[in-house]
């Protein structure tokens, strides 16, 4: 593999995990969110 070929493969695999964090992140948030109006 080149090495461009390689930065493109890691910037790939970054941008996937960046969007799975946030996708986690973002069902944490509203969950905890539900759950505060439950109890509040």
């Amino acid at each position: 593999m080149s090495t461009e070929t390689k930065k493109n493969t890691w910037k790939l695999i970054i941008q996937l995990i960046v969007s799975i964090a946030t996708a986690i992140a973002t069902t944490l948030g509203v969950t905890s969110c539900m759950g505060a109006n439950v109890y509040f």
